[in-house]
């Protein structure tokens, strides 16, 4: 029987995962398979209506006919497919690209742990009984250096010496641990990809998978506009003369990137040059060459709501309503306003043929991944092919 040659990908729903799938699908002119919960149909539907979205209209029908959904789940035995799917899907696949993965910081260590290490587990079960030259891409994160908070983590770094800052980054490192565990034992080739914190400047749609700037400017907005429970709107607090003033932890810098700049990283990392990497596990950051620092991200909030002060401490004693309210629901992000490291990238730079780095992360593009609206445009601009 003719087989029928594709890209399995999971993760297609998400953020990073549907931006790779769009990229696939058009630029790089793949078949992909997805696999994801529920039917088919209803994951076709929702993975079409994301890359739509994606795309500021239709893909095309070529693109369309170049993808199939099939339903499963990374977290069950033979990733919830019956056994003669399974075996003709990993008969079929030429590559396996794992995006899937739970990404909730406040996660609990159970559950992130059943998706991101034991679903990485099922995955590595089906890659194995691919054939020999299908190369596994991981979807892994900075986050894998822990709680280290100084200094430069090198692309081959892996360990657990400083501990982790969230149940989040562990699962993460237990999971590359595997995948290297597992490439060094068969003698398997596998991409590890290490981004930074992904964001976009796009105007959010309803039913399109967000990120996490986006979701610090929702719980800054509810702090601001709307109150939250036990903590009245800011304005009413300036109304009544009280203003309103929110302490941060302000010794930290974050990787922030664009997301057009990750997806082509990646995809000529992870697909372009598969063939000439090699043998073996290669772990590649894909960052921004420039680290962002915390008072950018408080002079664009300070700028959008004028009534709402950033003071950046590293401490916070006998906190407000307002600050506990924050620590309570955003305590990964807090974990990491501590940091103050960076990453090498030599690697990924080498392999991603002269793509143009980013422009530097500046206060209005900020401003806009963090949704607040009316912020102009971010100005800066790279040239990538088929992008």
């Amino acid at each position: 029987m003719l087989l029928h040659v594709t890209t399995l990908l999971t993760g297609a729903t998400g953020f990073l995962g549907s931006r790779l799938l769009l990229g696939l699908l058009t630029t790089r002119e793949r078949h992909v398979t997805v696999l994801g919960r529920g039917a088919a149909s209803e994951l076709r539907f929702r993975v079409l209506a994301i890359l739509e979205g994606l795309a500021g209209g239709g893909i095309g029908a070529r693109a369309r006919s170049r993808l199939r959904c099939v339903g499963g789940d990374v977290t069950r035995p033979w990733l919830g497919l019956a056994p003669a799917v399974y075996g003709r899907l990993a008969r079929e696949a030429e590559s396996v690209w794992h995006c899937a993965g739970d990404i909730a910081l406040t996660g609990e260590r159970e559950r992130l742990f059943r998706t991101n290490v034991h679903g990485t587990e099922r995955v590595l079960e089906f890659v194995e009984a691919t054939p020999p030259g299908c190369r596994l891409v991981h979807m892994s994160t900075v986050a894998v250096a822990g709680g280290r908070r100084r200094g430069v983590v090198a692309e081959e770094d892996l360990t657990d010496a400083f501990g982790f800052e969230t149940h989040y980054d562990e699962s993460k490192y237990r999971a590359e641990t595997l995948v290297r565990d597992w490439a060094r034992r068969l003698g398997r080739s596998v991409v590890v990809l290490r981004p930074g914190i992904i964001a976009s400047e796009a105007a959010h749609r309803e039913g399109m998978p967000g990120h996490p700037l986006r979701v610090l400017g929702d719980m800054i907005d509810t702090i601001a506009r709307n109150g939250a429970s036990g903590i009245p709107p800011a304005v009413s607090l300036r109304r009544d003369g009280l203003g309103l003033r929110l302490r941060v932890p302000a010794d930290a810098e974050f990787n922030i990137l664009p997301d057009g700049y990750a997806t082509e990283a990646m995809l000529r990392i992870g697909h372009d040059a598969a063939e000439d990497l090699g043998h073996g596990v290669r772990t590649f950051h894909v960052v921004h060459p420039r680290e962002t620092p915390m008072r950018l991200i408080v002079e664009a909030v300070e700028a959008h709501h004028p009534g709402l002060a950033l003071d950046c401490v590293g401490d916070l004693p006998d906190p407000t309503p307002v600050e506990s309210f924050v620590a309570d629901h955003l305590p990964g992000f807090l974990s990491y306003c501590h940091h103050r490291r960076v990453y090498d990238r030599g690697f990924a730079v080498e392999w991603t043929d002269g793509l143009p780095d980013p422009p530097p992360i500046n206060r209005v593009y900020l401003a806009r991944a963090m949704g607040f609206a009316g912020a102009a445009p971010h100005t800066g601009h790279w040239m990538t092919a088929g992008m």
